[in-house]
């Protein structure tokens, strides 16, 4: 197989420079949509969209057109590269001075072929290393970007590997979307049951938070251990452990091995971890840990719940209950710290709120409900790794000349 530059195969565009004063409202007359960053996510994200006067657009090839597709060129080191394709647009769109945008030449290479080449793995740690780094911002170098080498199969085999990925990607994607429809479900059966918990339509009993909390237990502050080659006995959780609302074992820092974290201080089955310490939007965020993990320790920003004794509860639906949009809201205004800063909350505050308390065997029967859900989600978790699995070593063969297309058919 061929290996040919991207230059020789592509034309690159830098995106245009403006003033948030120039903006005006998507849609009116003599405006054009300009493409920012935050429109480049796992497909083209156009929810949140800003635009200009048309004027800005000095040559007709800046407009944004089906099968160009545009890449991050200012952002995070880990995020310069980050690419996605056009099929459509719902306005006329241009892109910012943040983002380029790359023009396949029809006649030599396959758009879905090009994208795929560029989104793979591989590929994606190549661009992060040839950018150019300031204090907190990557740039893509143009000139060694354009200077990648590409595996070039005859067009119509790049149509039918582009089309045979494509079929992957779409499985991977089914697994995706089962596992959001998994979790709206389970919010939608909360809500069902039991109502907005703030509002209470139901009329259920509430009572503060303290009814049926001891006392919210934290670990220490830890300076994590600066050797990365060691291996560890024990690893503190980091905040982001938690802010998801599903508990991530992997987020966490190594210890020092001559660190011996007293019992209490180590992650259990059945706690229920709760963030006091995050920004607005993320403080208050609140788990379950339903699997055992040996050696996790838990930091000063997370807290576990000590239950009050002969409770009439769930943690299940406590979890969920705490993880409620609104309920999340009210523990936001509990908590202090000015602008932007981290927010804390104390636990004087947190005992003081409001929380319904429906009927233990409601609890329960929820419980169980949330607990067969669960298992049909972690099945599917276990079917996604598989075909992630599968679709990266599709990626790898296919750029490497090794996937057998005998059977593949162009769509």
């Amino acid at each position: 197989m061929n290996l040919v530059s991207l230059d020789s195969i592509l034309t690159f565009y830098r995106g245009i420079t403006f003033k948030p004063d120039d903006k005006v409202d998507a849609g009116t007359d003599g405006s054009v949509v300009c493409l920012r960053t935050k429109n480049i996510q796992k497909e083209l994200d156009e929810r949140d969209l800003l635009a200009v006067p048309s004027s800005f657009v000095k040559r007709d090839e800046l407009y944004v057109q089906k099968g160009d597709i545009l890449i991050s060129s200012a952002n995070s080191w880990d995020l310069v590269g980050k690419c996605v394709r056009v099929n459509k647009t719902r306005y006329k769109s241009t892109i910012g001075g943040f983002i380029s945008m790359l023009r396949p030449k029809a006649d030599l290479v396959d758009p879905d072929y090009l994208f795929r080449f560029l989104s793979m793995d591989k590929t994606q740690d190549s661009i992060r290393h040839l950018g150019k780094q300031t204090t907190n911002i990557s740039n893509l170098d143009r000139v060694r970007f354009l200077q990648l080498q590409i595996p070039l199969p005859p067009l119509e085999t790049q149509k039918q590997i582009a089309a045979v990925l494509e079929k992957s990607d779409q499985l991977r994607k089914d697994c995706q979307q089962m596992e959001q429809e998994l979790n709206r479900l389970t919010q939608s059966v909360f809500i069902d049951m039991f109502g907005d918990p703030v509002t209470n339509p139901k009329g259920w009993k509430k009572l503060p938070l303290k009814t049926i909390v001891k006392d919210f237990f934290g670990g220490k502050s830890l300076v994590a251990a600066d050797d990365q080659f060691s291996k560890y006995r024990h690893k503190v959780l980091k905040i982001s452990a938690v802010t998801s609302g599903t508990f991530k074992p992997e987020e966490v820092k190594p210890l020092p091995n001559d660190y011996e974290p007293p019992e209490d201080h180590f992650v259990k089955i059945n706690d229920l971890l709760f963030s006091r310490a995050n920004t607005t939007d993320l403080v208050g965020a609140t788990t379950m840990v339903f699997d055992k993990h040996d050696g996790l320790v838990l930091p000063d920003k997370l807290w576990r719940f000590i239950w009050n004794d002969n409770n009439d509860i769930s943690p299940v639906f406590i979890w969920q209950l705490l993880s409620e949009k609104g309920m999340r809201k009210e523990i936001s205004k509990l908590s202090s710290g000015s602008g932007g800063s981290m927010k804390n909350i104390s636990k004087g505050k947190l005992k003081t709120l409001p929380v319904i308390l429906p009927p233990l065997n409601l609890q329960l029967k929820f419980e169980r409900i949330y607990l067969k859900l669960r298992d049909e989600t972690e099945r599917n978790k276990q079917i996604s790794l598989f075909t992630q699995d599968a679709f990266n070593a599709l990626m790898q063969k296919a750029f490497n000349g090794e996937l057998n297309l005998d059977n593949a058919k162009t769509q």
